[in-house]
């Protein structure tokens, strides 16, 4: 049974890096290089072809910084409108909460808006 040191030698791996340095590195085949060039050319675009542009909503989403970007965007919008209107409910604009109803369908006394629940701990 083989027992590790407590600490490398660095002369040691020195001396192996040194050793993998000085092995001599085969050049590639000529079929690989001839398979290379051949793959990259198929790669081209036509001659005389034009450069596609995208759209201004693809540079938008580009310049935000991608899909995930604009989702976080939009997570964080409506997270921003639902606390937003949760709190309108302490302004005392009660014309918004009501939408056309008159006090027999809303009744301000409830305190059920988004922070009511949490003032009211008995």
């Amino acid at each position: 049974m083989t027992v590790a040191p407590d600490k490398p030698d660095p002369n040691g791996i020195d001396q192996m890096l040194d050793e993998l340095a000085a092995l001599p590195v085969p050049d590639p085949s000529g079929d690989l290089v001839a398979r290379v060039l051949a793959d990259a050319e198929a790669h081209l675009p036509a001659p005389g072809g034009r450069v596609a542009v995208a759209s201004w909503w693809q540079q938008i989403v580009r310049g935000i910084g991608g899909w995930g970007a604009v989702s976080g965007l939009v997570a964080a919008t409506a997270t921003g409108f639902v606390i937003g209107l949760g709190a309108v409910g302490d302004t005392g604009v009660d014309a918004f909460w009501t939408l056309g109803y008159d006090d027999a369908y809303y009744d301000t006394d409830l305190g059920l808006d988004a922070f009511g629940w949490a003032l009211e701990e008995g």
